[in-house]
């Protein structure tokens, strides 16, 4: 018995050594190549920058992968093409417009070696212990599945001639959902970390509103009066996230109160961003996640329903209505929700835009009846027995189009898209079921912010180009929150203290199985 004991502390510490000596050959190797890197590249002042942040999320992943996990989240939130175009974290290390530029060669960003060294310690670590590559979960298949038809789609459009680089371009971020789902249900097993996962979103995208701002103010009057749109198509979700999560906490009992003060503060910089980007599409479906928290209130606090929806109904259309004919930013959303409720009397601008999306909806159609089954695959152009107005400026105008769910249908084929529907629905299904039946706290928060970022997401798929790095990486925290399942509450009611089937389950499964050993022994002593 007591070599027993003695062998658990020997073996505990023999892989506390074992992790220590691992972790510092990984830092004086990569310490090597940061030295050959400087040796070579004198001309780039923030390459060491860049290989710092790559060493220090590379141990973070092996010695604190929570942390690697809420520090990726942050970074990869912050980047933006068109506001932050030098900002690396998203960039791959070819793009000569990072401040890291390395090699026109090196197509790999910083993003995606985080996600692999994740995805890779987190799974080996996982078997190690359970003999799983990952936790089961009831979002894992759907997301495989849809994981699956991306690589269909990529060998079906590289087998028929199609743009390698194009290819990539197009299908890279959807991969991102899978490793980042698979991180987030191994990593956090807490509901407390994943709330710090929210917080470290939440700063990811007030920083990016603070930068995006920054750069339109060193625009020239001139450039900023001729300026369509501040941020990228998909940043826009991003920033409905932190407005209906203000929204939710704002509303919801027992929400954080620290949120509830700094989430308002933050919303200033993420709503004048937002209004200057103009994206009719984000505000429909902030409209729309709006009056699903309504009915999320009206499920769980039917009280704050009646008291907080009819101001705010009259409210709202008292604004539409003052702003019908405005042209002004504070009159934007008004303007959005005109376009699709009286479409015949919207502005010049987005009568034209909305006929482009009608052109090019046609021709979707057209492409999608030309392969129904098997798709073009990526890399290969959509159709256009309609020709579009030019809008060559953008590179990729021929295989980006603005409706990204016809746009799946094209690269996957029709089981790939019945798949992404699958997942959509599935998602949103398990995240409604753990709003309803999570009991009032902070966990409802964030659970009803997440099945509500889905729902925004698959509107905005529907008439905008929405599967983008940020988007994705969100997407897949948010499928990790609405997959986790509700902790059970026991039957008895607590009024007896001896009673340990009546003590609270807590959050960390070593708690339940502790409840559990001491029912079982209290079942034992009364047998007795």
């Amino acid at each position: 018995m007591n070599s027993g004991v003695v062998l658990g502390p020997r073996i505990a510490e023999r892989q506390s050594a074992s992790t220590f000596w691992l972790t510092y050959l990984l830092v004086v190797v990569v310490g090597f190549v940061i030295g050959a890197f400087a040796a070579r590249r004198i001309d780039q002042p923030y390459i060491g920058v860049t290989i710092a942040m790559l060493l220090l999320l590379s141990t973070l992943w092996f010695v604190r992968p929570r942390n690697a996990l809420y520090l990726t989240l942050f970074l990869t939130l912050i980047g933006d093409d068109i506001t932050v175009g030098w900002f690396p974290f998203n960039k791959n290390m070819s793009s000569r417009e990072s401040i890291t530029y390395l090699a026109d060669s090196l197509t790999i960003s910083p993003l995606e070696i985080s996600l692999i060294i994740g995805f890779a310690v987190t799974a080996a670590t996982h078997y190690a212990r359970t003999h799983r590559l990952f936790p089961p979960s009831v979002l894992l298949r759907p997301i495989l599945v849809f994981t699956g038809f991306l690589v269909y789609g990529l060998f079906r459009g590289l087998s028929t001639g199609g743009d390698f680089r194009i290819a990539m371009f197009e299908s890279r971020a959807l991969f991102y959902l899978l490793l980042m789902y698979a991180i987030v249900t191994t990593v956090c097993t807490e509901s407390r970390q994943f709330r710090v996962c929210l917080w470290w979103a939440m700063a990811g995208i007030t920083v990016q509103a603070l930068l995006s701002l920054l750069y339109l103010n060193q625009l020239t009057p001139v450039a900023r009066s001729e300026l369509e749109t501040l941020t990228e198509h998909g940043s826009a979700i991003g920033m409905n996230l932190l407005l209906i999560t203000m929204l939710a906490a704002l509303t919801l009992r027992g929400s954080n109160r620290v949120l509830r003060w700094i989430l308002p503060l933050a919303a200033v910089p993420v709503a004048w961003a937002y209004l200057v980007s103009q994206r009719r599409s984000a505000i429909i479906a902030l409209v729309i996640a709006g009056a699903l928290l309504f009915v999320i209130l009206f499920w769980r606090q039917r009280h704050t329903f009646f008291r907080i929806a009819p101001p705010v109904i009259l409210v709202g259309t008292a604004y539409v209505g003052a702003f019908w004919n405005s042209g002004s930013t504070a009159g934007f959303p008004a303007q959005a929700i005109k376009s699709v409720i009286a479409a015949d009397q919207a502005s010049a601008d987005d009568q034209s835009s909305d006929l482009y999306r009608i052109i090019e909806n046609y021709d979707l159609n057209y492409t999608i009846r030309a392969s129904p089954i098997r798709g073009l695959g990526f890399g290969q152009p959509f159709y256009r027995p309609i020709e579009l107005p030019d809008i060559s400026f953008f590179e990729f105008w021929a295989y980006l189009p603005h409706n990204s769910i016809l746009w799946f249908w094209i690269k996957t084929g029709v089981f790939g898209f019945i798949a992404m529907f699958y997942l959509f629905g599935k998602t949103i299904m398990v995240g409604v079921d753990r709003v309803r039946r999570l009991p009032d706290g902070k966990d409802t928060t964030i659970a009803a912010a997440s099945v509500l970022f889905v729902v925004m997401l698959v509107i905005y798929t529907y008439v905008d180009i929405a599967w983008d790095v940020r988007n994705m990486i969100i997407f897949g925290f948010a499928a990790a929150v609405c997959a986790t399942p509700v902790p059970v509450v026991p039957d008895t009611a607590p009024d007896d203290p001896k009673d340990p089937v009546a003590q609270p389950v807590t959050e960390t499964g070593e708690g339940q199985l502790a409840v559990a050993a001491q029912a079982v022994s209290a079942d034992a002593t009364r047998a007795a």
